[in-house]
């Protein structure tokens, strides 16, 4: 999935992350989120920067991650993109002076992974990050992947946090799978 996702052209990622802004903007809880965490693409990851200039420009509180320690990530308000710098892993992420948003205050966050399945199932890059983080919050979880990445299944174990839709550049689809048990009903 990695290398595929590498391989697309600039033009292809261009009109994937268009795409799926389309969606996201037609997305009645995104359109109601007052905060919305998402990230930055990274090795052909589906690029959400144009859905980062609309949440700023609608006024919502925009949440970036930031990789702390190992392991651990904390949601930092972003209010324009010149606030990112190379963090770790080479990610770019909020500087230092960021505030960190309380988790349990975030409504939506947008999950990248390498693959995600059809029951919410999500294959991320094996550091735990993002399940740690979502094991936090109430939020709306919503995956973000290339139409490729939508696949039968992938292996999970009880730790993963699954997600309550994925986003591609060809669609939404809501994942029918057991919410988490943390989650508001």
């Amino acid at each position: 999935m990695r290398a595929r996702r590498r391989a697309l052209s600039q033009e292809e990622q261009r009109r994937a992350s268009l795409a799926v802004l389309e969606r996201v903007r037609a997305f009645a809880p995104y359109r109601e989120a007052r905060s919305v965490m998402a990230y930055m693409a990274c090795r052909g990851e589906l690029d959400l920067s144009p859905v980062l200039l609309d949440a700023l420009a609608q006024g919502k509180t925009l949440l970036l991650p930031r990789c702390e320690a190992p392991g651990i990530m904390t949601a930092r308000r972003v209010t324009d993109l010149s606030q990112l710098a190379a963090g770790a892993y080479g990610l770019m992420e909020p500087a230092q002076c960021c505030a960190v948003f309380p988790p349990e205050e975030i409504n939506l966050i947008f999950v990248p992974g390498t693959a995600f399945d059809a029951l919410g199932g999500r294959l991320g890059q094996g550091g735990g990050y993002y399940d740690r983080f979502l094991a936090r919050t109430k939020a709306l979880r919503a995956g973000v992947c290339h139409d490729f990445a939508l696949i039968a299944r992938v292996p999970a174990q009880a730790h993963d946090m699954r997600m309550d839709c994925i986003f591609t550049p060809g669609g939404m689809r809501c994942t029918g799978g057991q919410p988490n048990e943390h989650r508001r009903t």
